[in-house]
């Protein structure tokens, strides 16, 4: 035979509510605050510091929305002749110019070429581990 065991409710002492009860906050979930639409956000390490001007270094973490369309000023994710880069948007009359630090580094497109933007880039995550932290099951944190 099952025994179902009530729960007693909790009361107020004396009228006053406990203290914990009355400054309750909900759970902090970095997810729900980076992540707009789980099927379409992605996430990519930075390879080169091709972007540094733009405070994105190399092995940063980025966090990169699919469904957003860039818009002059972007930071985008786009793929051109086999390769994936990461550089600032800046469409022109003739052709799309895909900004970088340097002017070695920036890419310009004709319009007659054929290049996909994979995405825009919504953040970037800054590792402050320090080396010595940086062991055990604390040597991947943010992958750098």
């Amino acid at each position: 035979m099952l025994r179902l065991k009530k729960h007693r409710q909790k009361r107020d002492v004396l009228g006053f509510r406990l203290p914990m009860l009355t400054h309750e906050e909900p759970e902090l979930d970095i997810a729900e605050i980076i992540v707009m639409d789980p099927d379409n956000t992605f996430y990519m390490r930075m390879g080169s510091s091709a972007m540094s001007s733009y405070h994105i270094l190399q092995d940063h973490v980025l966090v990169i929305d699919r469904t957003l369309q860039p818009v002059p000023g972007s930071i985008v994710i786009f793929f051109h002749e086999g390769e994936f880069y990461v550089r600032e948007y800046a469409p022109g009359q003739t052709k799309l110019q895909l900004k970088a630090d340097t002017p070695a580094d920036t890419v310009e497109i004709e319009n007659s070429v054929n290049w996909q933007c994979w995405g825009v880039v919504m953040l970037s995550l800054n590792p402050l581990l320090q080396p010595q932290h940086r062991m055990g099951r604390y040597s991947r944190v943010c992958a750098c």
